[in-house]
């Protein structure tokens, strides 16, 4: 067989272009996605032709030389590796790392935000300045119910932010439940999912030692340590984790290795087997009470 020529078993990709598109992935081009459908499946399956010569796309008329055959092998290349990467990506799993993102942010503007109207009742209110103990939250719903406020607009847009975070925080602690089930039942779903986000993914999570996973977090607290030889971190994201900041604080170095151990272990049966391990979670559960009761 001629390089290049194609043949009934293999036949060469450029012939289901018969169209040229310039979005790729535009949704209006239903043509060529099938035609990268029926491309990306022939190749699966062995059922193509090595790469032919430009040429002979030029002769069958798919395109009219060789500089808009390399553009179409390039959108080609494109639009396959987007549906590779599509098929390969765990969405449950980027989902999860996204929402605590937006968990975090909604966290970082309502405390800014918080603490702005705070300084402002206070400088309405100078006599209130010595031991001000007004409820923030009570504060701005008085704003809120107030028409003539300035700040009653704000107000009624926290609240409404507010309740959004309660529903985005219920939604990580349902995927965090379904991606990492048996981290989520060692140290919480919120604090596992900020593990999985502060990682990146869980293949990273899975191949971390116990020593980083406990750091995990405590960044700017070891380059202090590492550069002007302050005390090491003993934890970083897992101090959230009631287990260890309700711990004496002798022990939470010793009981923060221990709890960083049995994720490490936890976030490898999430990763290759993804399934809760009743087993596990008792014995893990057990380790770690052991070792906040010793001193």
């Amino acid at each position: 067989m001629n390089k290049g020529k194609e043949t009934k078993e293999n036949p060469d990709w450029f012939t289901f272009c018969t169209n040229k598109f310039e979005e790729i992935l535009s949704p209006s081009s239903l043509a060529w996605m099938d035609s990268l459908n029926v491309i990306r499946e022939l190749r699966d399956s062995g059922g193509l032709h090595g790469l032919p010569d430009w040429q002979d796309a030029v002769s069958r008329s798919i395109v009219t030389d060789r500089s808009a055959y390399l553009s179409l092998l390039r959108d080609v290349s494109i639009g396959l590796l987007v549906y590779d990467l599509e098929d390969s990506c765990n969405k449950d799993e980027m989902a999860l790392i996204h929402l605590v993102r937006i968990l975090d942010e909604i966290d970082r503007a309502l405390s800014r935000l918080y603490e702005k109207i705070e300084d402002y009742y206070i400088a309405m209110h100078p006599s209130e300045l010595a031991g001000y103990e007004k409820n923030i939250r009570e504060l701005v719903d008085s704003f809120a119910k107030k028409e003539t406020h300035p700040l009653r607009h704000l107000a009624k847009n926290l609240i409404n932010l507010q309740e959004s975070r309660s529903n985005i925080a219920l939604h990580v602690r349902e995927y965090a439940e379904k991606v990492i089930p048996n981290m989520s039942a060692l140290c919480g779903p919120l604090v596992a999912a900020r593990l999985l986000e502060h990682a990146g993914s869980i293949d990273r999570l899975a191949r971390m030692p116990g020593s980083s996973l406990q750091v995990l977090g405590a960044g700017p607290s070891l380059f202090k340590h590492l550069t002007i030889g302050s005390n090491p971190p003993k934890h970083g994201i897992i101090y959230q984790y009631k287990g260890i900041h309700h711990a004496k604080r002798k022990s939470r170095g010793k009981v923060s290795r221990v709890v960083a151990c049995q994720l490490g272990i936890a976030a490898r049966i999430d990763r290759y087997r993804g399934s809760r391990d009743e087993v596990f979670i008792e014995k893990a559960g057990e380790r770690i009470c052991r070792a906040g009761k010793r001193l």
